[in-house]
């Protein structure tokens, strides 16, 4: 299997529960990780998943607001997977970074991985 990935790519996004996330927005961060067929050499950019369009996809689905980051993740995977029929395997993880919960928190995290 062959490995493509963007790690840390960050966002600014109106994902949340609370209304004022949908106003004010909150910093995220996304790792994406897929796999592909990787039996053979690849020399052409059409043979493989380009991280250019995994960018572009993900830039897509962080600009539609959901109340759930679970809602997220599961739309980034079908959208890559629907992009690039190639996929084999997905991993996604969405990082909101300083979650509003009253606490010090880094940030919340959900991941999720699929296999087609």
């Amino acid at each position: 299997m062959l490995t493509i990935a963007l790690e840390q790519a960050a966002f600014r996004a109106y994902h949340g529960l609370y209304p004022e996330e949908t106003v004010i927005g909150n910093d995220f961060l996304l790792d994406i990780s897929v796999r592909i067929p990787g039996s053979v050499a690849i020399d052409d950019l059409t043979d493989t998943v380009n991280y250019q369009g995994i960018y572009e996809v993900a830039k897509a689905i962080m600009a539609q607001p959901k109340p759930l980051l679970e809602e997220v993740v599961y739309a980034l995977t079908d959208a890559l997977r629907e992009r690039y029929p190639s996929i084999q395997h997905s991993t996604v993880t969405l990082r909101k970074l300083n979650p509003p919960m009253g606490a010090s928190v880094r940030n919340s995290l959900v991941s999720l991985a699929k296999d087609y």
